[in-house]
């Protein structure tokens, strides 16, 4: 398959740090692996695709202890790393909430997969991350817990709504302690999905996160794989599952971002099909230099067939602001007056840049937390791009059935 590509001039972030005992498993089932991506990014967005199916294997498991956050009216996320999961009845409070406040969400349900990268990122000093909980520890695998950078505005409505903000030092973060703490789940979800999948390579069950279990999610596709969570259909529509860019960008500057999208429906994308900004407003992420307009971006370019995965490269421009900004657009994939469904991109407009920070941090009060780091990032070494193209080479021009 061609990659579909809007935009040319692709950055991949890389650091002189890397982890000489971290196995470089380049390719799994013709897709990047996990561990590729320890020493060559700063964003978990890298693993929303594996990170989703986890969420959705947790609902299978338990009903209503992990549903779904539709990001809409009054709510929106800061970075493309946030997942849009939550106990039931912290979504529920939680619109509640945006029925008269804005919410601007840092972090939510954090997969354990997410968790690994950030553990091991902070070990070797890198991304900004100043304490990391070992994976199944944080308090973001809970399902219950938020980080909202508005909190000031919606700390009083939060709380009317059963929403607890007691940790000490940290004021972004919110628990709604009316949801059962389901840390453990997100490991034994991977472990189904892994044994799924890998029927000759089974492993434990047991949702205890030990060196099998951290084995294989080296192994894993940061995509997904093959086979998801069963007990429901997938909608049909797109599905992103890789964004490869920045959480974090400086002001009045332009940031790429790779899209690895799915195609979940039994109609192909032609290349003719458009990235539009939702409901017709312009976006404040107006790209001059690249963008149709304020509110078109652009065509995709290349096809994406029916089941297939492609990729769409795009480019945003940041606005001029002095303090952080975050900001959300919600995209439409048109063609006439088809319409195939939803694509999101979060960032925030930092004034110092922080581009090689990540948005995902704040565990030092978890069980398990460690707050100090290995080696100092800082450096640009090849060593994280040279085994990350290959791989993505070979995911350009996969497709799936």
């Amino acid at each position: 398959m061609s990659p579909t590509k809007l935009l040319l001039g692709l950055t991949l972030a890389t650091t002189a740090c890397t982890d000489m005992d971290e196995p470089q498993l380049a390719v799994i089932e013709s897709q990047v692996a996990v561990s590729n991506y320890v020493s060559s990014t700063c964003s978990t967005s890298v693993v929303v695709g594996l990170s989703r199916q986890i969420a959705e294997e947790i609902g299978c498991m338990t009903p209503d202890s992990l549903v779904e956050l539709t990001p809409g009216r009054n709510v929106s996320f800061s970075s493309n790393a946030v997942l849009p999961y939550m106990s039931a009845k912290a979504k529920t409070a939680l619109l509640k909430v945006a029925q008269t406040k804005n919410l601007q969400i840092n972090s939510g349900f954090r997969s354990v997969v997410q968790q690994y990268l950030l553990y091991r990122w902070h070990q070797q000093g890198r991304c900004g991350i100043t304490a990391a909980a070992r994976p199944g520890n944080s308090n973001h695998e809970s399902g219950r817990a938020l980080d909202i950078s508005n909190y000031s505005a919606v700390k009083t409505a939060m709380r009317n709504q059963g929403w607890s903000a007691s940790v000490p030092g940290d004021p972004v973060h919110f628990d709604f302690l009316g949801s059962p703490d389901i840390r453990g789940r997100d490991v034994k979800a991977f472990q189904r999905l892994w044994n799924r999948n890998n029927p000759g390579d089974r492993i434990s069950e047991d949702g205890s996160y030990g060196p099998q279990t951290e084995s294989r999610l080296r192994q894993a596709p940061a995509t997904g794989f093959e086979v998801g969570a069963t007990c429901t259909p997938r909608a049909a529509g797109a599905s992103v599952v890789m964004i490869e860019g920045p959480d974090r960008v400086a002001p009045n500057t332009r940031a790429h971002y790779s899209l690895t999208v799915t195609n979940y429906s039994n109609m192909d994308w032609p290349a003719s099909t458009k990235l539009v900004v939702a409901g017709g407003n312009s976006s404040e992420l107006f790209d001059e230099a690249s963008w149709e307009s304020t509110t078109v971006l652009g065509e995709i370019g290349s096809e994406i067939g029916a089941g297939a995965m492609g990729i769409i490269e795009i480019d945003v421009a940041t606005p001029d602001v002095t303090e952080e900004t975050p900001l959300f657009t919600q995209f439409e994939l048109v063609d006439g007056t088809d319409n195939f469904g939803t694509i999101n991109v979060a960032l925030t407009v930092t004034p110092d840049g922080d581009e090689d920070t990540s948005a995902d941090a704040k565990d030092q009060h978890d069980p398990g937390a460690e707050v100090t780091g290995g080696c100092n990032a800082g450096g640009g070494g090849p060593s994280g791009l040279a085994l990350l193209m290959p791989a993505l080479a070979l995911l350009r021009r996969r497709r799936r059935a």
